[in-house]
């Protein structure tokens, strides 16, 4: 029986909950998640790496964003100030890089005013005169009023005057939180504590706010998947680890209502990574120079060029089509992963690597125990591809179970469950349309 303690308390309660690289297959290997279970699906994520939450929160692929990679090249509107870098550059041969990399990381947080980047904002291991070249592509969270120039869900919610719960990327933290976590991870190899400190809040807040719909994002499973690996004991102990904490979201939201729907769906898969490659090596022998003739921005699994000599174009296009372990987008490519963008903020070419191999180094992993899991490979992966579920649909899902969804679809889904409104020229379909 519901526990309904507060005059104005809605009697329904729609909770969207995001696993991080909870892969296809890992929802057979849950205990409460299969079992809750009405419907339950694979979803494929849109390429790159940010245009996950456009996708989900507002049905949009990454050509109408822009939102796809979380560097741009934009050094006009960079957030990383030249003077900023010099001085790391200069300190650099007496202080060790990584406390260099953390002191940089605070000061930007500390002195930008974007909500995004005061929470996530971290100097990686780009060299430090390309810093200033580069702008960070999100600013806003998802739930902010000007996130995208689309709808979100969030707007829509809004407009009903609804309470929001939210425990999403770059969600606010307090200073202990934030050293807390900072322990966690490069110290304590805890790699559970954001879920569990999410899980506290939640229990807390929900009855003394008694929202209308609730949004949390898990993340256990991504950080084991990159650590460990996506088939390794360490991933199995938190797959029941993240099936025992969305039990415990679940079983107190029906302490409080009437009607609890719950939208289970991972953002991408994790694909075993067994092979690692140094493009450093393979552009070092030829005969240009960065930033001069081209910049490469190293992401894990694709490699991004911008050229301002056309011999390097010309040459490094040709070497790279030599390359076994990956492939240039073509035009066919863009089309089909929806990234015809009409700058080339985001690159002039992309190398996209195949499965199971990574670039090492690249701009966020460098030294030490290379990557053992990997996502943002071809979004057609079948290890790169998620799982998703519903609970208690308002509506008769259209679905046969198993089938394959897009992210976009998520949206449409989410107003459904909601009872909200289409907004016009909407990418995504819902399930139970």
């Amino acid at each position: 029986m519901a526990v309904n303690s507060h005059d104005d308390w809605p009697e329904d309660l729609t909770i969207f909950i995001i696993l991080d690289a909870f892969r296809h297959d890992y929802l057979e290997k849950t205990t409460y998640l299969k079992t809750i279970a009405e419907w339950k699906g694979q979803v494929c994520e849109p390429f790159g790496f940010i245009s996950t939450r456009p996708a989900m929160c507002a049905g949009r692929h990454p050509e109408e964003t822009n939102f796809c990679f979380e560097y741009v090249f934009r050094p006009d509107e960079s957030i990383f100030q030249p003077w900023l870098f010099r001085l790391l550059a200069a300190a650099s041969g007496i202080v060790p890089t990584r406390f260099l990399r953390l002191a940089g990381s605070a000061w930007i947080r500390l002195t930008h005013s974007a909500p995004v980047i005061r929470e996530t904002a971290f100097i990686g291991n780009m060299p430090f005169d390309r810093f200033p070249l580069f702008d960070i592509t999100e600013r806003d969270r998802q739930t902010d009023e000007n996130y995208l120039s689309w709808p979100t869900l969030y707007n829509l919610l809004r407009a009903e005057k609804e309470r929001i719960l939210y425990y999403g990327f770059a969600r606010p933290k307090n200073m202990a939180e934030t050293i807390r976590r900072i322990y966690s991870r490069m110290i304590a190899n805890d790699l559970f504590e954001a879920d569990k400190t999410m899980i506290g809040h939640f229990t807390k807040q929900l009855p003394a706010i008694c929202p209308g719909f609730a949004h949390l994002h898990f993340s256990a499973c991504d950080w084991v998947g990159h650590k460990y690996g996506p088939e390794s004991k360490e991933m199995a102990l938190a797959i029941a680890a993240v099936d025992n904490q969305v039990k415990t979201v679940h079983q107190l939201a029906l302490r409080y209502y009437k009607n609890v729907q719950l939208l289970v769906s991972a953002d991408h898969g994790m694909v075993p990574v067994h092979h690692y490659h140094d493009i450093e090596e393979v552009l070092s022998s030829l005969p240009f120079k960065q930033p001069e003739d081209f910049i490469v921005f190293k992401d894990s699994t694709i490699a991004r060029f911008w050229f301002f000599n056309p011999d390097a174009q010309e040459t490094i296009f040709k070497v790279l089509q030599t390359l076994e372990w990956g492939r240039i987008l073509s035009e066919t490519d863009m089309a089909a992963y929806h990234i015809r963008f009409s700058d080339n903020t985001n690159g002039d070419l992309f190398f996209l690597l195949d499965p199971g191999h990574v670039l090492f180094p690249n701009y966020y992993q460098a030294k030490g125990f290379p990557p053992r899991g990997m996502h943002g490979y071809d979004p057609s992966c079948q290890d790169n591809i998620g799982a998703v579920l519903l609970t208690n649909p308002p509506k008769s899902i259209s679905l046969e179970q198993g089938s394959l969804i897009q992210m976009v679809d998520i949206f449409p889904t989410l107003l459904d469950m909601y009872g909200l409104g289409y907004p016009d020229n909407l990418s995504g379909t819902s399930v139970m349309a």
